[in-house]
């Protein structure tokens, strides 16, 4: 009886999960997905060092700092966390760059209403629980955007530092980060090669063209400066006079924004971001109405904050730009360097710090990439998208090169990664499995460091780009302008993420393939003339991509070469071996067994509630501890009056 009354619970929970698309509170979950603790702030660093800062945990327990950034990225916000500022107000200007963009918050032209959803979760929800695809939702046009996944995010942009580090290497002779006119005096042709065997990608020029506006694809976003190094906010080419040089910023991420025409000029917009640090603190403002203090993303010059230039080297290894991902700029702070700024005037302060984001990057770096479920007859169909000319834009594979400092290469930054295969299952069908592999080196301090080696990005399909692929693609835009370019979207996870298109009018993939024309004439054509056996196999392979639950899957965390099918924590059987970061904290669930069950695969499972949560997840730790309940640790706390202050300003 009891066993049956946990399982109806359960399945209500679950059934709860589903429509819900987000990941709240529940200590009491017996299957671990629930989030079991309460929302507790993250500090950056503090000094004296403290135990429990981002800093320390990153250094000395990688996996809670994974999970805990995990949580954050699908944490079902309340409102007492200060989500739904303004929800309804259009107030996300549409172009990323404009030089009266501080100006044109309200009304139109812009892109959507804002604060409409309490986690991340609510639109990446495909696969729960993961940064997976989702919905179309309104955007810079009537038709919308398909949510994107964000399975390998570390990944791509570690593919999009690399590529700027080549391009300065070429060209940055003084080695100052930007791009003076003497530098582009003559033809600077942008040619990257993805990996040794593969030809090179033709990104442009860096010299100017007639307009003064370097000739490079619309995936790079530039920006202008003096002889000084001030950023110009108004400045649209090196024709401006005050223009000595410019800088630029690779954005790999979202569909593209393609050009547009500012005072006669062409103006690239980029992508949505360089970096997944931008992306998350841009999003959780204007989808859920958190603003971020984030000083890793500020500039030097608050006066230019927003318009770009380079700020900070994130905790994480990352190089940061100043595109407006701090939307919360701490003009004012308290004591302990908590911004006092509120500037949704909601009522509550610093609603996402430095130390969160940390956390959220952090695990997006180690997102694992899509996976390959190859059948005996999918893995076929890989040649026959070769052959077609398909990877003359969706490049199969990246080479990350190892670190040097020298060329100004990164290396892997990651700590470890999770690498995926299929083999046959049960039933016959192919499952995945999977490998927990360390990538990097414990000083005897105990901190953990990267190894910085290079690695191969296999089976991404894309080379970034933003191309015009045809009508079929265009994008009616609020102002209506047509923009014809977008990123080449990366194939990988394909299989897992329809419908298809920055818009996700397509269907079907065999929809989406056959609309390819401009730039993909010539491979659409190719697609088109297959034989039916032929284009079904091309299918099957793309539909082989996909994603999965990466703490679900069986997988060899330990390192011994096998996949237990009893795995122990703390003594106490988990069920079988697999990737749930939990398992692997420096101080580990102590679980207690309430029962079992059957999945929907027949795996008898246990049900295990978590007795230590507060030693497990950290929050006994100085820089954790939040006496007062109020979600800030105790060392970070705004003064009482200070908080009054505060939220004196909530409005009517």
């Amino acid at each position: 009886m009891r066993k049956t009354l946990v399982l109806l619970g359960l399945a209500a929970g679950l059934a709860g999960a589903a429509l819900r698309g987000q990941v709240w509170e529940n200590p009491k979950d017996p299957m671990g997905i629930l989030i079991p603790y309460p929302f507790v702030h993250l500090v950056h660093a503090h000094a004296p060092p403290l135990k429990g800062t981002a800093a320390d945990l990153r250094a000395t327990d990688p996996f809670l700092f994974y999970q805990l950034g995990r949580d954050l990225l699908h944490r079902e916000f309340k409102l007492g966390h200060g989500i739904y500022g303004q929800a309804g107000v259009l107030s996300v200007p549409l172009y990323a760059t404009t030089p009266d963009r501080m100006e044109m918050v309200h009304g139109v032209p812009a892109r959507f209403a804002r604060d409409h959803s309490a986690s991340c979760g609510m639109c990446h929800s495909s696969l729960f629980r993961e940064p997976s695809a989702g919905q179309t939702i309104g955007s810079t046009g009537g038709m919308g955007r398909n949510t994107p996944h964000f399975f390998g995010a570390g990944l791509v942009e570690m593919i999009g530092a690399e590529v700027e580090a080549l391009v300065l290497e070429q060209y940055d002779r003084n080695r100052d980060g930007l791009i003076s006119r003497d530098e582009v005096a003559k033809p600077c042709p942008v040619r990257i090669r993805p990996s040794p065997e593969a030809e090179p990608i033709d990104f442009g020029d860096l010299a100017p063209g007639p307009d003064g506006v370097p000739r490079l694809n619309p995936a790079f976003r530039v920006w202008y400066v003096d002889a000084g190094g001030k950023i110009l906010k108004d400045a649209l080419s090196l024709k401006d006079p005050r223009a000595a040089a410019f800088g630029f910023a690779f954005q790999p991420f979202g569909w593209g924004r393609g050009w547009r025409m500012v005072k006669g000029v062409r103006v690239a917009q980029g992508g949505e971001t360089s970096s997944v640090r931008e992306f998350y603190t841009v999003a959780a403002d204007f989808h859920m109405g958190l603003q971020a203090h984030d000083p890793t993303q500020q500039g030097s010059d608050p006066a230019a904050s927003g318009f770009g230039g380079r700020a900070q080297v994130s905790l994480n290894g990352a190089q940061q730009y100043d595109f407006g991902g701090s939307v919360d700029p701490g003009h004012r702070l308290s004591r302990s360097g908590l911004s006092l700024d509120d500037p949704d005037h909601d009522g509550f302060i610093n609603e996402l710090t430095e130390g969160d984001v940390d956390a959220v990057e952090f695990y997006l770096l180690h997102a694992p990439p899509p996976a390959t479920r190859a059948t005996a007859t999918s893995e076929g169909g890989r040649e026959v998208l070769l052959r077609v000319g398909c990877a003359h834009c969706h490049v199969e594979s990246w080479q990350l090169a190892a670190r040097d400092e020298r060329r100004g290469l990164a290396g892997d930054r990651r700590l470890f990664r999770l690498e995926t295969r299929s083999r046959p299952g049960e039933d016959g069908l192919p499952e995945l499995v999977g490998k927990l592999v360390r990538s990097e080196r414990v000083l005897p301090t105990g901190e953990h460091v990267p190894a910085y080696d290079g690695f191969k990005v296999e089976r991404i399909y894309s080379d970034f780009k933003q191309w015009d692929i045809g009508p079929e693609f265009y994008e009616r835009r609020f102002d209506g302008s047509l923009q014809k370019e977008h990123r080449t979207a990366p194939l990988w996870g394909v299989g897992s993420t329809a419908p298809y298109g920055h818009d996700g009018h397509f269907m079907t993939l065999d929809e989406a393939i056959g609309a390819h024309g401009g730039a993909a004439e010539h491979e659409a054509r190719a697609y088109r003339d297959l034989t039916a056996a032929e284009r079904a196999s091309l299918l099957a392979y793309l539909r082989s991509l996909v994603l999965y639950q990466t703490d679900v899957i069986p997988t060899d965390i330990d390192g011994d070469g096998k996949i237990a099918d009893d795995f122990s924590v703390a003594g106490q059987p988990v069920g079988y071996e697999r990737f749930d970061a939990r398992f692997l904290f420096a101080h580990p669930p102590h679980y207690g067994n309430v029962g079992d069950y059957t999945r929907y695969d027949r795996r008898e499972m246990p049900l295990l509630m978590i007795q230590n949560i507060a030693e497990a997840y950290g929050l006994d730790l100085p820089a954790r501890r939040d006496t007062q309940g109020d979600g800030f640790p105790d060392v970070i706390r705004a003064g009482a009056d200070e908080r009054a202050a505060t939220h004196a300003q909530v409005p009517p």
